[in-house]
């Protein structure tokens, strides 16, 4: 082992680092699947590709950094997911993973967020200025037609979408997300993205991922579940800070929070989970 240094992942570090990532972190996760983290579809053009370290010519650690532009009640804002952390067990314990994790989050201005750190990264990203961005969701059973029948529910591929959310499922094409959409008195058609996955006993996670009127979904909750929900032991799950406080749904502790470091102006209500890892990698939200 020789001075192992940080520094930017370029284009040509993309099959290294997939080949690191595939043999020593997740041999189930494909290469092509890998990649995505590395080469994804929004990406700006200026970004680095994550941030790894190097040692005599060797690429023997990686974190990824997924950047979007997002709109804010602000504006336009930078976002950077905080994905794969990885270092060979070597180089552990002395330092450059510290480095390495610092590097990936030291663009100003940029909104921070990491919805799988572990506990022991938690406590680390907390010393670089993270909080907490959620800690628990609420979970609705379907209850039944009733509460549902004061929703439209309007065919996705046939809605008139804003641009804003025409780009969002652009973007996010191919990536295995459900597609919801809703008619609202007086404003746009509201977008519902969400993840189905089995958890648990194999319940059927209905895990939203983006809702385009947060006011609609405050009011509507249960009666989106009741739309989007139909089969048994299933149930619709949002993360608390989409709703209020006093919100309708069981209350359910996450097993691992999510993180966040914001920018000037930007709420947590503002960091979903689009653009991220966890879709990329086709991945379960903790």
């Amino acid at each position: 082992m020789t001075e192992a240094f940080v520094r930017p992942a370029g284009g040509s570090d993309i099959d290294p680092v997939v080949e690191l990532l595939h043999a020593n972190m997740n041999m189930r996760i494909s290469r092509e699947t890998w990649r995505r983290i590395l080469d994804y579809p929004w990406r700006p053009s200026e970004a680095e590709r994550g941030w790894l370290v190097e040692d005599a010519g060797a690429i023997v650690g990686f974190m990824a950094t997924i950047y979007s532009e997002r709109p804010t009640a602000s504006g336009m804002r930078r976002f950077c997911d905080l994905g794969a952390w990885y270092l060979l067990r070597p180089y552990r314990g002395t330092g450059i993973g510290d480095s390495l994790l610092q590097a990936g989050m030291a663009v100003p201005g940029v909104t921070y967020a990491t919805m799988t750190a572990r506990a022991a990264t938690g406590r680390r990203i907390r010393a670089l200025g993270f909080e907490i961005l959620d800690n628990s969701r609420q979970i609705f059973s379907p209850a039944g037609a009733s509460d549902s029948a004061k929703l439209e529910m309007l065919n996705p591929a046939q809605v008139d979408w804003t641009a804003q959310n025409h780009q969002i499922l652009q973007d996010h094409a191919g990536l295995g997300l459900h597609v919801a959409a809703f008619a609202a008195t007086g404003r746009p058609p509201v977008l519902f993205l969400f993840q189905r996955k089995l958890k648990g006993a194999d319940i059927a996670y209905h895990e939203m991922v983006h809702c385009s009127d947060l006011e609609f979904l405050a009011a509507n909750a249960q009666a989106v579940a009741n739309c989007i929900v139909v089969e048994n032991n299933a149930v619709l799950a949002i993360d608390s800070r989409f709703l209020p406080a006093n919100g309708t749904g069981e209350v359910e502790k996450l097993p691992l929070a999510r993180w966040f470091r914001a920018a000037e102006g930007v709420k947590a209500s503002e960091v979903d989970h689009l653009y991220s890892e966890t879709l990329l990698l086709d991945m379960k939200l903790p």
